[in-house]
């Protein structure tokens, strides 16, 4: 079973590129987005809210200029804010342990997310990115049990924070308490009390209020458990368009999360549209491998290329494709052989395989439709015809890929 960060995990380890979006699902409105490139990350956005996190996040690296203007699109986040941090001639080194913060700030609350939908877009794509980094990188475990059980009480940095006027007295009075912990001195140094309890009657979000306050939302967030267990303080959803009920008791009835040294969690559901199916290409030859990757990828498929099947014949049950090119002139197994194995699996049964060759002889087309495969189609590929022939194809497995 997989987490959301499992699966980000597993697409970094098949080289994947394209955008992983994670719905919050403790706010609706309010998706996170995961940039791949071949496997390495290069930034995480979110749909909505952009602004106040990248406010946010500007202030907790001291930046001393003023972060860009945005507007909720996503990609344009990412490339606002290079130019931002460029013209202010930034080494490209600061700049890269900008984006490794900004990315390690957003997959800590990504990780602690047990089950929720999550959609695989291989066309939504960062071009020219600066920044690339694995996963392993960003030490994301201390971060993710820190956050854990916060989530229970608090749930997300968009959640907004509303104190009535009727408890603005009690807020005071365990304000005042709160302020002589040690633990929270540092928030306590950066603003006043009565300035403090202001920044919570306009119904800011966590990650407004922490960037106001000049405190981090972490911080923040151990601060206010007191008050939100007792109904002081209300938490409401992000989109203002909505019913601003309080969804307080909600989250409180919620099932507390035990911190174990190696949890499981539920899978997640994927969810893949036609164009976004599974392409598999099993060819030894590096550049055939590109060429399929970049020409289906392009029109918003999943590829994933085997250069040995030999080796890694058990790699090849792991996967439930829609569609299979397979070359025929292979070392340790040819196509025809391997084809023919394949056809005889449960798995395989019903999913076309396409022979790829230099050879266009009709003894080659015979021997390749006696073997099981669906199409026979020459090397060079011309792009269009491969993704006529995806498109012709997939239908016959759609009922397969889902229940992939």
């Amino acid at each position: 079973m997989m987490n959301p960060l499992q699966v980000i995990r597993k697409q970094s380890l098949e080289y994947w590129s394209g955008c992983i979006k994670i719905e919050e699902p403790k706010e609706s409105s309010i998706s996170w987005l995961v940039y791949l490139l071949e496997g390495r990350i290069q930034y995480v956005s979110t749909t909505a809210g952009q602004q106040i996190r990248l406010d946010y996040l500007w202030q907790r690296y001291n930046l001393e200029f003023h972060s860009p203007k945005i507007s909720d699109y996503q990609i344009s986040e990412y490339l606002k804010l290079i130019k931002c941090l460029a013209a202010r001639q930034l080494s490209e080194e600061t700049i890269k342990s900008i984006l490794f913060y900004f990315c390690q700030e957003s997959l800590t609350h990504i990780g602690t997310i047990n089950q929720t939908n999550v959609i695989l877009i291989p066309t939504k794509r960062i071009s020219n990115s600066i920044f690339y980094s694995n996963i392993t990188q960003l030490k994301l475990k201390e971060r993710i049990e820190d956050w854990q059980p916060l989530r229970n009480y608090l749930g997300t940095p968009f959640t907004r924070l509303y104190l009535r006027k009727e408890n603005a007295l009690k807020f005071y009075k365990l304000g005042q308490v709160l302020y002589n912990d040690p633990d929270l001195k540092s928030l306590a140094a950066s603003i006043k009390l009565s300035s403090f309890i202001k920044l919570f009657v306009t119904k800011s979000t966590l990650y407004e209020i922490a960037t106001k306050a000049n405190t981090s939302t972490y911080l923040l967030a151990i601060f206010l458990k007191q008050c939100l267990e007792e109904n002081i303080i209300e938490l409401l959803p992000f989109d203002e368009n909505k019913n601003e009920k309080s969804v307080t008791k909600k989250l409180q009835q919620e099932p507390k999360i035990k911190l174990v040294k190696q949890p499981t969690y539920p899978q997640p559901v994927l969810k893949l549209d036609r164009k976004s199916a599974l392409i598999l290409c099993v060819d030894d030859s590096k550049t055939v491998q590109r060429q399929l990757k970049m020409t289906l990828e392009s029109v918003g498929y999943q590829v994933v290329g085997i250069l040995d099947p030999y080796t890694n014949l058990n790699k090849l049950y792991q996967y439930q494709p829609a569609v299979v090119f397979m070359d025929i002139n292979m070392p340790n197994i040819n196509g025809y052989e391997l084809c023919s194995l394949l056809k005889k699996s449960e798995k395989y049964k019903k999913v076309p395989i396409v022979m790829l060759t230099g050879r266009n002889g009709t003894f080659d087309r015979v021997r390749a439709k006696l073997a099981g495969a669906a199409e026979y189609i020459t090397k060079p590929c011309q792009p269009q015809k491969l993704i006529s022939l995806v498109t012709m194809l997939q239908p016959s497995s759609e009922e397969s890929i889902a229940n992939s």
